[in-house]
């Protein structure tokens, strides 16, 4: 009885000396993205709770403290969109204001730090450097299919892309080729996003995020456009951006099932950011969906149809490197001179590769000859990973890293991709 009473005191103590009550306007789930020139823009999203309104950015130049005032900061007006009943998790539904600023007059090559929210509801400072008007070399860290729907799991990504940060100090940004969560359509759940957020915060306030659209994130509650402040086309993840010597064509397969007007549309698109951009060495594409792969989704009908269709412009377009998701396994296929990857997965769900007999015997559901014979590299360590990837004028270096349970990182395997 004796410790229920001081126990029962020292919490009254706490309450009376606690007694103003922590603000609920605070922003969380905030990240940058590229939106437009990443050289002289970036674009901003966050969170707060519902009818929370009135948020600003507050951007310097230079790498300011956590303790900063941000006196003289330039202030730009977030745009407030509510968002309504979103489901959240085992049948209760949540909803929020989705906070988004695109901030433009940026220098190029210039590291500034920023803040989101408002008085007295301020989030920690974040950072992020823009472009280079420079073909300069520039690293980036590649992702994919963190894909978590248990803390456990969510546990396991955030020690794969904090490993990431720590062994890329020189990133420019991540590249995430979809599958941020694992719930999709109408059972997706915000509290998966939340999570896929607040486990890796402190990594999206010091990088921006270039982002693709998986089909675990495709919802008919818009969850990843509500986050995520990028350039769609066609009501998809679908944009470019110029980062050095190298046009990064991000796109989505989710529309293929709108048939030829949708690959037309994409076609079109596609030859028009070349077009643009016909001086730059390399091309690179980003989506979530394989075109080539050895695992799992090897015969998946609309991976077939995407394949058929898309295969002969990377090859007519002259796409260097195809950076993908999906298929939960290390494999890296060259095709008519387009080298497709996938880097295993950021997380913990994993596939397995198809052996050769299986590869042959399958034929008539994947329609490609010699399918084995198009693999420089088909494995699965069981770990999560990421890549280290340097594009230069003369080369792309790719270097890809298995992170074990206690967050050391060790070299799985090289490769160089070099102009002909």
């Amino acid at each position: 009885m004796k410790k229920q009473l001081v126990f029962f005191a020292l919490i009254l103590f706490v309450l009376q000396a606690n007694s103003q009550p922590v603000s609920t306007d605070y922003p969380y789930n905030i990240n940058t993205t590229f939106n437009g020139n990443p050289a002289i823009q970036m674009g901003i999203a966050w969170f707060t709770n519902a009818s929370v309104t009135g948020g600003v950015v507050q951007i310097v130049e230079g790498k300011w403290a956590e303790s900063a005032t941000f006196s003289g900061a330039r202030e730009i007006p977030a745009v407030c969109v509510a968002v309504d009943s979103l489901p959240y998790r085992a049948g209760e539904k949540r909803s929020y204001t989705s906070n988004k600023v695109l901030i433009d007059q940026l220098y190029p090559n210039t590291t500034y730090s920023y803040r989101v929210g408002k008085e007295g509801a301020w989030s920690p400072v974040g950072r992020f450097t823009t472009a280079s008007l420079d073909r300069e070399p520039f690293d980036f860290i590649y992702i994919t299919d963190t894909q978590a729907d248990t803390d456990e799991h969510f546990d396991i990504s955030k020690k794969t892309i904090e490993a990431a940060y720590q062994c890329v100090p020189g990133a420019r940004f991540v590249l995430m080729t979809g599958d941020h969560v694992d719930s999709a359509g109408a059972r997706s759940a915000e509290w998966e996003w939340e999570q896929w957020f607040e486990k890796m915060q402190n990594v999206w306030l010091q990088l921006p995020i270039a982002t693709t659209q998986g089909n675990h994130d495709s919802s008919p509650f818009g969850n990843l456009f509500h986050h995520f402040n990028i350039e769609t086309n066609f009501g998809e993840t679908i944009y470019s951006f110029v980062y050095g010597d190298a046009l990064f064509l991000v796109l989505s397969y989710e529309g293929y099932r709108k048939g030829d007007s949708f690959f037309s549309d994409l076609e079109s698109w596609m030859r028009q950011q070349i077009a643009q951009n016909p001086d730059l060495t390399w091309r690179i594409a980003a989506f979530h969906k394989t075109m080539f792969t050895g695992a799992a989704h090897q015969n998946d009908a609309d991976g077939r149809i995407v394949r058929e269709r898309m295969a002969p412009l990377f090859k007519e377009l002259g796409i260097d490197l195809a950076i993908q998701g999906h298929d939960h396994v290390y494999e890296v296929i060259e095709s008519d001179g387009v080298l497709y990857f996938v880097n295993n997965s950021a997380g913990k769900k994993k596939y397995y590769p198809h052996t050769k007999e299986q590869m042959e015997a399958d034929f008539s559901k994947h329609g490609v000859n010699d399918y084995f014979g198009l693999f420089k590299k088909l494995e699965q360590t069981g770990e999560p990973t990421f890549s280290h990837i340097t594009v230069s004028t003369s080369a792309i270096y790719v270097s890809t890293y298995a992170v074990s349970g206690t967050g050391e990182t060790t070299l799985l395997d090289t490769f160089t991709i070099q102009k002909h």
